[in-house]
C-alpha cells in the first residue's frame, strides 16, 4: 500500500481528515442555520440533514479507502469490486421498493418512524 498521502502517513492523514469532517458535523448540528435555510427555502432541520449527508459521503470514502484497504493495495481493484458488488443490489432493491409502492416513504407504520419507538 502507498503509505503516504501528500507525503504524510496515510492513516494519520485519514484520522485528521475524519476529525475535521466530524468537527464540521458537530458545528452544523449546533449552529443556528435558520437564516441560511431561508435562503435555500428549506427548514433548518432539512439544511442540517443535507449538510450531514454531504459530509457523510467523503467520510465513507475515506474509511473504505484507507481502513478497508480499497485504495493503494496491489489487489485493491478486486477488493473494491468485491465491496461494491452487494451495493448494486441494495440500490436496485431500494429503488424498486420506492418506485413500485406509492406509500413507500409516507406509509410506514408508527414503529418505523423516528420518535415513535415507545422507549
Amino acid at each position: 500500500m502507498s503509505n503516504t498521502i501528500l507525503g504524510r502517513d496515510a492513516y494519520w492523514m485519514n484520522f485528521f481528515g475524519l476529525m475535521l469532517l466530524t468537527l464540521i458535523e458537530v458545528a452544523a448540528v449546533g449552529a443556528d442555520l435558520s437564516s441560511a435555510a431561508e435562503g435555500f427555502s428549506m427548514t433548518e432541520r432539512q439544511l442540517t440533514l443535507w449538510i450531514l449527508t454531504v459530509i457523510a459521503i467523503p467520510k465513507f470514502i475515506m474509511i473504505a479507502a484507507i481502513f478497508m484497504h480499497l485504495w493503494g493495495e496491489n489487489d485493491s481493484g478486486i477488493l473494491t469490486l468485491t465491496a461494491l458488488f452487494p451495493a448494486f443490489f441494495i440500490i436496485i432493491m431500494i429503488l424498486f421498493i420506492g418506485l413500485t409502492h406509492p406509500d413507500a416513504s409516507m406509509g410506514l407504520p408508527d414503529w418505523c418512524r423516528p420518535g415513535n419507538y415507545g422507549l
